[in-house]
């Protein structure tokens, strides 16, 4: 051993030096992967994403496109929600405005103002008897449901009656939706 020439020494002393250099990197991508998996765990434990979906503000839920609504925020900012009732709530709540609603036999953006709304059908798109987690991580049984009774929305009356001969409800104007959302508040 020590007979061994310098530069055997130095290029074992280098290869040394590459594994450490190797040995710290791994560690470090191993301990940032984590980070970045138990980031999105928390995510999604908190309700902010489900699955890559975006989820109601309001309720918690997937947003679905045939049932979404939008609503400008006292602020001015925008935000979406899984139905006309939380959209509604959401303004009642914190002020703004209701802008869009989606016209539930066409799928396409309608005023939220110039749509008729059925009410109270079988077709509940977001509702659900399922538990829930709280913004604090508790999980919660279903005693009240925000969203119910539902409400859709229909840019013509003959697509909201049609769908109301099928599956119930009645069909109301944007003011008496906004009126039974805000008695809905009142007594929860």
């Amino acid at each position: 051993m020590g007979n061994e020439s310098p530069g055997i020494m130095k290029e074992a002393k280098m290869a040394e030096d590459a594994s450490s250099r190797h040995s710290k990197t791994g560690a470090f991508v191993g301990v940032a992967v984590i980070c970045v998996a138990a980031l999105l765990g928390y995510l999604v434990w908190a309700g902010k994403i489900a699955g890559g979906k975006p989820v109601c503000e309001v309720c918690k839920r997937i947003i679905h496109t045939e049932t979404s609504f939008k609503i400008v925020r006292a602020d001015g900012s925008m935000q979406a929600t899984c139905c006309p009732r939380c959209g509604l709530a959401a303004v009642i709540q914190n002020g703004g405005r209701a802008l869009e609603a989606v016209d539930f036999s066409s799928k396409k953006p309608i005023g939220a103002a110039e749509a008729i709304y059925l009410e109270g059908s079988e077709i509940m798109e977001c509702c659900s008897t399922t538990g829930f987690r709280s913004d604090e991580g508790a999980y919660q049984d279903m005693g009240y449901d925000r969203c119910m009774p539902s409400l859709l929305a229909f840019a013509r009356r003959e697509d909201a009656d049609m769908v109301r001969q099928k599956h119930g409800g009645r069909i109301i104007g944007f003011e008496e939706a906004r009126q039974s959302v805000a008695r809905q508040l009142k007594n929860q």
